[in-house]
């Protein structure tokens, strides 16, 4: 039977699913027209400064990341989302007080990646706060997925029609004012999730009893670490994600110059473009709801991983404004899928007291990952053009997970094996 929104969902996921909106919705809108294009078509910036400025988001990206679970691992949801929403309205407010020079975009890069990768939380372990069903996470987890894609729609259409009318540096206002809004909801959910996991609230396990031997409830981030690679499943999805994210590292210091001396379109079209890519997914976060159960699995999310490659390809291979559109629609959906089946995963198998901090680890693996091609990248596109890079990335991000599922086949088939017996207990 295919997941459906009728079914119940825990009481909170209406609020969680708000303030993961506004949060959402705020990057979207300001992050790659706010930087990135301010630094392409305002100041003329070279690949190197704009691979610098995607360097130093990924970077604190990471490091918000890692002290955003740590935070809401230690001192709970309550103190996590104060910190997550006043950092992002501080660093908007900032960046309205300084002019749009070169470093100053650097440090907004810096600012609003902390604020952001503080934020990822949201999306990765607050859903086990509400339930330890294994089916309602799925169901969370998907509807979190839908609405985190409306907000890339939106986000990125509203961010283009601000910078069509307003220096593109003002699209961070917007994302200030949302950060304010998301109190709100804020304040009803935290009626609704305790200072623990629901799974540990009431007593159920969704690790097994030798996994929590083998990783213990330590709370440093060495142990998250440990916790991901003792784990079959976790090490696995962390492998296949950080090569898949190597290859998308190549992207962010080449899109916008994609768009710029390929495409020939203005600033406007990197939002437009996006929002295609948001389309997309709302329809594969969609059709994550009704996945099926015995498709809820590392080989699926695998061969989705391998649809976004080839999607990647039709959206960067020709210079075709259309085949663009058509590409991120298709790559928005795979990665519309992609979201919550990963999502889903972790949070089964990941230590309860640990999770905040293990969803560091994989997004500081996957965030960290596309740093040597970030850098590669402009070396590589002064020798085989901005267009020929972004086509080779496209080939790894297909080409790795296909490699992976015939090189491991056997321990595949015993996960999936393990995944089904542990949603038959659940």
């Amino acid at each position: 039977m295919g997941l459906s929104l009728s079914k119940k969902l825990p009481r909170g996921t209406a609020a969680l699913a708000a303030v993961r909106f506004f949060h959402y919705l705020g990057v979207q809108a300001s992050y790659f027209i706010g930087i990135i294009g301010v630094l392409t078509y305002e100041l003329g910036a070279t690949t190197a400064v704009i691979a610098l400025a995607v360097g130093l988001f990924n970077l604190f990206i990471i490091i918000g990341n890692a002290a955003g679970g740590s935070l809401l691992d230690r001192r709970g949801p309550a103190v996590h989302t104060v910190v997550a929403l006043g950092a992002t309205a501080a660093s908007c407010a900032a960046y309205q007080l300084v002019g749009a020079q070169v470093p100053t975009v650097l440090g907004m890069s810096a600012g609003f990646g902390f604020a952001t990768g503080f934020g990822f939380t949201f999306l990765s372990s607050y859903p086990a706060y509400l339930t330890s069903d294994t089916d309602e996470l799925k169901r969370v987890n998907a509807l979190l997925s839908v609405v985190s894609n409306v907000a890339v729609v939106a986000g990125p259409a509203i961010g283009g029609l601000i910078a069509a009318v307003l220096p593109a540096q003002r699209v961070f206002v917007f994302s200030g004012v949302l950060a304010v809004l998301a109190v709100a909801p804020t304040v009803l959910l935290l009626r609704r999730v305790g200072c623990e996991p629901a799974a540990e609230r009431h007593g159920a396990a969704a690790c097994s009893a030798g996994d929590r031997e083998a990783t213990g409830d330590a709370g440093t981030f060495a142990d998250s670490a440990r916790a991901v690679f003792s784990i079959p499943s976790l090490a696995l999805l962390f492998l296949v994600g950080v090569l898949a994210y190597a290859g998308y590292g190549a992207f962010d210091p080449l899109e916008s110059l994609y768009y710029r001396d390929v495409l020939r379109v203005d600033i406007s079209w990197m939002g437009w473009l996006s929002s295609a890519a948001g389309v997309g997914s709302v329809a594969g976060a969609v059709l994550a709801m009704r996945a099926p159960h015995r498709s809820v699995n590392v080989r699926t999310l695998m061969l989705l991983i391998a649809a976004e490659g080839a999607a990647c390809m039709l959206y960067v291979g020709t210079p075709f404004v259309g085949c663009a559109i058509a590409g991120q629609v298709l790559l928005g959906a795979a990665f519309g899928m992609v979201t919550p089946l990963q999502n889903t995963l972790v949070q089964m198998y990941a230590p309860l007291r640990l999770l905040g901090r293990v969803n560091s680890v994989m997004n500081a693996g996957f965030n960290g990952a596309g740093v040597i091609p970030l850098f590669a990248a402009p070396v590589l596109a002064s020798m085989f053009g901005v267009q020929g890079v972004l086509v080779g990335a496209s080939c790894v991000v297909l080409g790795v997970p296909l490699a992976v599922l015939i090189a491991r086949r056997a321990q595949i088939e015993r996960l999936i094996l393990d995944e089904s017996a542990h949603e038959s207990v659940s």
